[in-house]
């Protein structure tokens, strides 16, 4: 909930509040003190001064050097005003924060501004021995700097690492795919080379039936062939594993309950007759689901639901409260989690959704059929 609630104009919309709540004080206000009562334009003026070092920390994302240098210019007036300057130079370190979060081209401008101001305020730590405090203010400006361009780096290595899991993901589903492409074009060629040599078809068409079967295997190893190169000692013998389907869904389960996890399986609807790519994903789906019961939820009653509807195939994978810890082991793990069950999902065009329930977890998965179902 507060996740949510923390999004980035709201985060941005409170550090100008609460900024301009910091400033505000230092506006000579009408009522007070009661034995000084200064002219409008002098409160309006401190007023503007209070508004030009809060409020545009609302476009701070966007604009950081414009953000900088309006607080900047705030400080020099109030400085030149002989007031006081806290507040002030708060919103400074605030802006300078975010040119090196969220400056793009400037961004390294503000590393070496950042080195720079550490540099001076160092100077003026080790040369001016009564005014050593004079150097406090460029530290706090340096590390500023410093600190908003580390955590642009951070993000951007969560971003990289984020974009290798999908792209591992990926990989690992055009894998399998590949294996049931090059299992059907095997098939297609292999019958229509046999048809062509029984004479029970027109030898011209069957052959040209072969020769592009062919061709397109080819082809398909030519251009998926580089995803196939696994390190792992066995990856020659899984390139020849077959691939999994629905038929084994019984088999995946008992497994399942051999690791821990009492699963039931429910069939709704007239069973369709699924391509084999639409079958291996939402097995895989399957499998998935009940390793993270596994493995968050061990013991826990789950419920898998296989409803084939009039357009698509739509999975339920339901878990109660945990358990007792299983004893034996776990089921294999299918992929990487919630990512990999979504990507699965979404390469048939459909989605999934997963949500806490009362003590337990709903995984639902929506697979259209289209052209990738062979029949019905």
């Amino acid at each position: 909930m507060l996740r949510d609630l923390a999004t980035a104009g709201r985060v941005d919309a409170l550090v100008a509040a609460g900024l301009f709540a910091w400033a505000a004080p230092d506006v000579p206000w009408w009522w007070r003190p009661a034995s000084h009562v200064p002219a409008t334009p002098v409160v309006l003026g401190y007023l503007a001064l209070a508004l030009a070092g809060s409020v545009p920390f609302v476009w701070r994302r966007r604009f950081p050097v414009l953000v900088l240098a309006a607080t900047a210019g705030a400080l020099v007036i109030r400085a030149a005003l002989a007031r006081d300057l806290i507040a002030a130079f708060a919103a400074v370190l605030v802006a300078a924060y975010g040119v090196g979060a969220y400056a793009t081209g400037a961004r390294r401008y503000a590393r070496w501004l950042g080195w720079l101001s550490l540099l001076v305020g160092a100077v003026i730590g080790v040369t001016l021995n009564l005014h050593r405090l004079a150097g406090v203010p460029f530290a706090l400006l340096g590390a500023a700097f410093l600190v908003g361009d580390a955590a642009t780096a951070r993000r951007a290595e969560a971003a990289a690492g984020v974009e290798a899991a999908h792209l591992a993901e990926r990989t690992r589903i055009a894998r399998e795919l590949h294996d049931v492409l090059v299992h059907q074009l095997s098939a297609i060629t292999v019958q229509a080379g046999a048809a062509r040599l029984n004479g029970s078809a027109p030898a011209e068409v069957l052959a040209t039936v072969e020769r592009l079967s062919r061709e397109a295997l080819n082809e398909l190893n030519h251009l998926l062939g580089t995803l196939r190169r696994d390190d792992g000692p066995g990856a020659r013998d899984a390139f020849r594993r077959p691939v999994p389907s629905l038929t084994e869904i019984d088999t995946l389960l008992a497994t399942a309950r051999d690791a821990g996890v009492p699963a039931d399986l429910a069939v709704t609807g007239k069973v369709r007759d699924l391509s084999p790519g639409l079958q291996l994903s939402a097995y895989r789906i399957v499998q998935e689901s009940l390793t993270n019961v596994a493995r968050h939820a061990p013991g826990a009653a789950t419920r898998v639901t296989l409803r084939y509807l009039d357009d698509h195939l739509a999975l339920e994978i339901v878990n109660g409260p945990p358990g007792r810890a299983p004893k034996g082991g776990r089921p294999a793990a299918g992929g990487r989690g919630l990512l990999g069950m979504r990507e699965r999902a979404e390469s048939f065009g459909g989605g999934l959704r997963a949500s806490a329930t009362s003590g337990g977890f709903m995984v639902t998965a929506a697979l259209p059929y289209d052209a990738w179902n062979s029949g019905s």
